[in-house]
């Protein structure tokens, strides 16, 4: 494309910039990290793609938001600042997008400046219960295996109540596991009808490789029945405060008439914590099912949470708990404990996705805002 025809399109595209400024205008607008120092501009000459999320500034500010360019619009890019952003020419009028914006190839995602890129978001002090940072915080969404806090806070409580034991010993029964799909265990091999295990190995089934077949089990234990079970857990989340949430099963496994929302999975995990035993179990990386009647090996459990894995990309040594979630209609969820200089705050992200991202990389959205989250959360806790 020549840059005269590149011209003509980029002056069609800045009547609907225009239209965007006026409507944005009106809204307030809650910038993450905004940075008002002083750049210097390289020149330069060039056209890349707009991404997924393309967020445009009137400087190279993120307190300066403009608007968000739709995806794959040509951008003609005329220099590049000292602090990381782009500056492009749109009808003769210039503007800003972050260097992680633009890409040389179509249908890429632009990591954001102004939001996390999540169906909802929330950071919480601990101490006090200030919000530190909220998107969507009550908007009903799907929880996912996040669903398993529940569920241990519920056997945590039994055993402190004396009702059950780490050391009581549980026989599987066919009703537990008797329609569960294949993709709902995460121990191999699967847990068998008939199979003994004790509470302590079923909690660390469940917490550590996020197995739904366990929370069945534990769940008939306690109450009897799954569905008993079930309705202990809503009468709980009432009695914590939880708002506009219905839990339909003990594992999070997928279900579109469970729900619940972020600052219901605070609340819950907020209390969980509070348990020294809940703790034991909620950081834990890789273990160990011993050998059981019908199983002759031991089972290695790894964690689902690569935010506590020290080899992954997105470790943070901050994280002290937390627990997965991924579901088609819920996406990827996480709720993470994490503690800097005595400060200790609780982050959930829910509804995020893989992204192919604006330099060809794929980012598990889900740790990478859960990061940024964790960030924000201490840069706010005293203000």
């Amino acid at each position: 494309m020549s840059l005269k025809h590149l011209k003509v399109l980029l002056g069609k595209i800045i009547v609907s910039i225009s239209i965007s400024t006026l409507l944005f205008a009106a809204l307030p607008i809650f910038n993450i990290e905004a940075s008002a120092a002083a750049y210097t501009i390289t020149e330069a000459n060039g056209a890349l793609f707009a991404c997924n999320g393309t967020e445009v500034f009137s400087d190279a500010d993120t307190s300066t938001f403009v608007t968000t360019l739709p995806v794959n619009t040509p951008v003609l890019v005329t220099g590049s600042t000292s602090n990381g952003f782009w500056r492009i020419d749109l009808n003769g009028t210039p503007f800003f997008v972050s260097m992680q914006a633009l890409s040389m190839q179509p249908n890429t995602t632009a990591y954001k400046l102004t939001s996390l890129d999540a169906k909802a978001a929330l950071a919480m002090n601990v101490s006090n219960g200030k919000v530190l940072y909220s998107l969507g915080a009550t908007d009903r969404l799907e929880p996912a295996s996040t669903t398993k806090i529940m569920t241990a806070l519920l056997t945590i409580e039994a055993i402190e109540a004396g009702q059950i034991a780490l050391e009581t010993p549980v026989v599987v029964s066919a009703s537990s596991i008797a329609g569960m799909p294949r993709d709902a265990s995460h121990v191999d091999p699967r847990i068998q009808a008939g199979e003994i295990f004790n509470v302590d190995q079923l909690l660390t089934a469940m917490l550590v490789s996020s197995d739904c077949h366990s929370c069945n089990v534990l769940a008939e234990l306690i109450a009897g029945s799954v569905p008993n079970f079930v309705a202990l857990m809503n009468t709980r989340a009432a009695q914590l405060g939880c708002i506009d949430t219905h839990f339909t099963n003990p594992s999070g496994y997928p279900d579109k008439n469970m729900y619940t929302n972020a600052i219901s999975l605070y609340i819950i995990t907020a209390n969980a914590i509070q348990h020294p035993l809940f703790n034991n179990y909620f950081n834990v990386q890789s273990a160990v099912l011993p050998a059981t009647n019908l199983c002759p090996a031991p089972r290695v459990l790894v964690n689902t949470d690569s935010i506590i894995d020290p080899t992954s990309i997105y470790y943070n040594p901050n994280v002290v708990g937390g627990k997965t979630g991924t579901a088609n209609r819920a996406g990827q969820c996480l709720v993470c404990v994490a503690t800097q200089n005595e400060k200790t705050i609780i982050a959930v992200i829910l509804g995020a996705k893989n992204r192919t991202m604006f330099d060809g990389n794929t980012v598990s959205m889900r740790y990478y805002e859960m990061n940024r989250l964790i960030n924000i959360g201490f840069q706010n806790y005293y203000l």
